[in-house]
């Protein structure tokens, strides 16, 4: 701890990060913590009333988040620490919403920052500790950050210590998914923190849905547009066929050329989407063809924007007639 108004000099490091996978075989050795849809930041705390919010990258983005200033008054006082943290924006629900968050992370200049910052605060969800009291404690296990966390006594309108499950994976997964948050963290419970690695000491792992959606356009690659690139996808809706967004990820090297030959004889002149037009501008000038929108298929995605598109969607296949006619 740092004498009174002095600041330690805090070492520079990067998160640790999870790699994807599923519920551990052997629950009782991890411990399980909720996957918050934000923005992870480590909050450099060094004892003078002061706080240093750094990205995953490495940004400063203290300024963006002014509300979280108030940082190190919820630890004792003149603690210094370097806490790891998601900032997120919940909603009147109290679930977190990436979209709104995306809302504040596009801002920049000083006012806006301010204005969004009074009427829709954001919270730093605090789950670990790298650093207290003058000295590194990443080698420590987890178990034993877990208690100095605890001992902080973190508890403030903008920053909070999430509860975790240890040994009941099952029941984690099964509640945040019931609560309609994003998914779980699994944390091996002797691992010690490693800055900047990915390791299979800590796993993420999602609730992903499902949807049944009908190409509208597609982006071809090759001379002779052999092979799909991504695909427009919309959704039914009474206003029509809403447009919910572009899907690149989750196709074979078979599936890229067998729908390049499906859409091809099915070109059409204008995008058949009827709704959430504004967002398929963004889609000028990227080359994309149109097609009569008669190929159904199914994706895979994380949630849907308030804007009506699917975050993150992953091609799961076709569906429907098509499907039975692919060369699979």
């Amino acid at each position: 701890m740092s004498p009174a108004g002095a600041a330690v000099l805090l070492p520079s490091l990067r998160p640790m990060l999870a790699v994807a996978g599923t519920l551990p075989a052997r629950q009782d050795d991890w411990a399980y913590e909720v996957k918050w849809d934000g923005m992870r930041v480590l909050a450099g705390l060094p004892g003078n009333g002061t706080v240093r919010l750094q990205s995953r990258s490495g940004r400063d983005v203290t300024a963006q988040y002014p509300e979280l200033a108030v940082l190190p008054q919820a630890l004792p006082a003149g603690a210094d620490a370097i806490l790891d943290a998601e900032i997120v924006s919940l909603g009147p629900d109290g679930r977190p919403s990436f979209g709104r968050l995306q809302e504040r992370m596009s801002l920049q200049r000083p006012a806006e920052v301010r204005r969004a910052a009074a009427a829709a605060p954001v919270t730093a969800m605090v789950f670990d500790v790298l650093w207290l009291r003058g000295g590194q404690v990443t080698a420590l296990p987890y178990t034993a950050r877990r208690d100095l966390l605890a001992g902080l006594g973190i508890g403030h309108p903008r920053a909070a210590v999430p509860a975790n499950w240890v040994g009941t994976g099952t029941l984690a997964f099964e509640w945040t998914r019931s609560a309609g948050l994003e998914g779980l963290i699994a944390k091996r419970l002797d691992s010690r923190y490693r800055p900047g690695a990915r390791s299979r000491d800590w796993i993420k792992i999602k609730h992903l849905r499902t949807a049944d959606v009908v190409i509208g356009g597609w982006m071809p690659e090759g001379p002779e547009a052999e092979v799909c690139r991504a695909l427009l996808i919309g959704v039914p809706d009474p206003a029509g066929l809403r447009y919910a967004g572009r899907v690149g990820t989750g196709f074979t090297e078979r599936d890229r050329r067998t729908l390049a030959g499906l859409l091809r004889p099915l070109a059409g002149p204008t995008p058949p989407f009827t709704a959430n037009l504004e967002a398929l501008r963004e889609e000028a000038g990227r080359g994309v063809r149109w097609v009569r929108p008669v190929l159904r298929g199914e994706v895979e995605y994380l949630e849907r924007t308030t804007g009506g598109r699917l975050r993150q969607p992953v091609w799961r296949g076709l569906r429907g007639d098509a499907a039975d006619r692919a060369p699979y």
